[in-house]
């Protein structure tokens, strides 16, 4: 046995590689990288919770310490195989030769993960917009891209320097409030004063709005006098779980609303067209249609 661990499978630039150095190497490669993992995991889940610290900057601590011992991990791995570490000047030079054929992508969604990690205008936990108009939830800020789950329970994988490079709403980065507009309209011969009064008590009725702010109470506009309708818009301010779901807060609303607005007896519009016939005189008609006109 002891011969076997200590053959000689090749030798490289003086470097001698046995298969006991290659076993060990393996070994703690497996063995750091299950502890940089479960680093990361209780960090996460046990540290920031147990120390009041917010579910993004555990993440970025996690996330570094899992960078970082996965690095470390890796380097002695290699060390103990029998490679000379001070030889990594090569090793780099090679790397930054692959990164100028090819790898600048990688490299830069890697540098921008780890500024997301940092900088904190977008973090776990977040709900942001894209610029394509997708939204959702941050799940996940990994090395070359970040998840997205959407309210449909859809995943979307965006590369990391999109977040640097693109527009991007994020819906709760100070405050978790916002303020909708919800349109809606009415006929005409309702009672302006009465119509604002409704909407206003059916805005409060839903959960989520914002009523002990003097500032952020739900109010009424009274936005146009349309072919068919007197136009109102209402704004009222939401909290948090209703900003995370903007169009199933919209449709209660509109619900709300309309509801009120009928049991009030005020009439929901819709558009009304009167189609006058006229006939011609007899006179006419027949010589329009006479043999010689007709000719």
């Amino acid at each position: 046995m002891k011969d076997l661990l200590a053959f000689k499978l090749l030798e490289i630039s003086g470097t001698t590689i046995t298969v006991a150095g290659i076993l060990m190497g393996i070994t703690f490669l497996v063995l750091g990288l299950w502890l940089s993992k479960r680093v990361h995991f209780l960090i996460r889940n046990k540290v920031a919770p147990r120390f009041n610290i917010d579910q993004s900057t555990g993440y970025a601590i996690g996330s570094l310490a899992y960078y970082l011992g996965t690095s470390f991990t890796v380097l002695f791995a290699i060390s103990m195989i029998g490679f000379d570490l001070s030889n990594l000047a090569l090793v780099a030079g090679a790397l930054s030769v692959g990164v100028g054929l090819g790898l600048q992508t990688i490299a830069n969604n890697f540098v921008s993960g780890l500024l997301l990690l940092f900088d904190r205008s977008m973090k776990v936990g977040d709900y942001v917009e894209l610029a394509d108009g997708t939204r959702g939830l941050i799940t996940k800020i990994l090395v070359r891209s970040t998840i997205i789950m959407t309210n449909d329970g859809v995943e979307v994988i965006v590369p990391n320097s999109h977040f640097l490079s693109d527009r991007i709403i994020n819906w709760t980065l100070s405050d978790e409030a916002r303020r909708m507009h919800i349109p809606f309209g009415v006929g005409y011969g309702s009672d302006v004063r009465t119509v604002m009064r409704v909407a206003q008590e059916a805005a409060a009725s839903v959960p989520s709005v914002i009523l002990d702010d003097p500032d952020r109470q739900p109010h009424v506009w009274f936005t146009e006098m349309a072919d068919s309708s007197l136009n109102f818009e209402l704004i009222a301010w939401v909290r948090k779980p209703a900003t995370l779901k903007p169009r199933g807060t919209r449709s209660l609303f509109l619900c709300r609303v309309h509801q009120a607005l009928l049991a009030h007896g005020i009439e929901i519009p819709f558009p009304q067209r009167d189609v006058h016939i006229k006939t011609f005189p007899t006179s006419l008609e027949k010589d329009l249609f006479s043999p010689q006109m007709v000719q």
